[in-house]
């Protein structure tokens, strides 16, 4: 399986039931996300029918989870299409009936499928009982918090699994990663598996990990600046192959090159 068909699978697989919305979610023209669909049908991986795709073996409509009384979608995150704030209850919900506009509602509130409600997580991750809404893009887990328990997040049993999501997305092998981004209020976080990142900057993060759970990091202030953070990234790593240890250095402003310094922290000397 390419990397392409790996991105449509993962699409699928995060809810997307359609080719158009496929290619939406994977950025792909749709000659690749057909191509990538028939592989994908013709190996039995994937199933079409009256509802759309699935990932062959996933629940279908008729077996999945229900709303049933939560609202937290509708509450706790942005929906432009109806000028409705994140954070606050949409001016179209309203109690006893729920939405009162569900049969013209937008396409975005038609596509929107909570990952609880795709069924990745247990019970206790039911957004009217945890207060956290996670759901899939093209490339990160969302995970928004409600504000009125900003720290929810950070208990168990939902810290743990967020952490092992976070280090799937690091570690992914034959398919794009993906990045693990938390809000609850105001505040944004981006986690490294057991590695919280304050305020993480649109330019991006790089890291390396300190032990198999937790990560060194340098949040970027451009895309220079994250392009030579990353460059020295590498050779920590290299040299961690060729010597078994590469101390992290402290600065957060590397410019090249980077091996003489790396090796002299290190404490290495390199023959000629």
């Amino acid at each position: 399986m390419d990397q392409e068909t790996s991105k449509v699978a993962l699409a699928v697989e995060r809810g997307a039931t359609t080719t158009r919305r496929v290619i939406d979610e994977t950025g792909l023209s749709r000659l690749k996300v057909e191509r990538a669909l028939r592989w994908l049908e013709k190996h039995n991986r994937l199933i079409r029918d009256n509802e759309g795709f699935r990932i062959a073996g996933a629940r279908t409509k008729q077996n999945a989870r229900q709303c049933g009384s939560c609202n937290c979608c509708c509450d706790i995150l942005e929906v432009t299409a109806v000028e409705k704030p994140v954070n606050e209850l949409c001016k179209y919900w309203e109690t006893a009936k729920g939405c009162t506009i569900y049969d013209r509602r937008p396409q975005m509130c038609r596509s929107f499928t909570c990952a609880w409600l795709q069924g990745h997580f247990d019970e206790g991750w039911f957004p009217a009982t945890s207060r956290i809404v996670v759901h899939f893009s093209q490339d990160a887990v969302n995970v928004q918090v409600d504000p009125s328990c900003p720290d929810r997040w950070r208990e168990e049993p939902y810290f743990s699994k967020l952490c092992q999501l976070s280090l799937n997305g690091i570690r992914a092998s034959g398919r794009p990663g993906y990045a693990t981004l938390i809000v609850a209020g105001p505040d944004k976080f981006l986690l490294l598996g057991r590695t919280v990142v304050p305020d993480p900057t649109l330019f991006g993060t790089a890291f390396v990990p300190v032990t198999a759970e937790t990560f060194r990091y340098w949040k970027a202030r451009s895309q220079e600046h994250l392009q030579r953070l990353n460059e020295r990234v590498m050779e920590i790593q290299r040299i961690q192959q060729q010597f078994g240890y590469c101390a992290i250095p402290d600065d957060d402003d590397p410019y090249p090159p980077y091996r003489p310094d790396l090796l002299r922290l290190s404490q290495h000397v390199e023959r000629k």
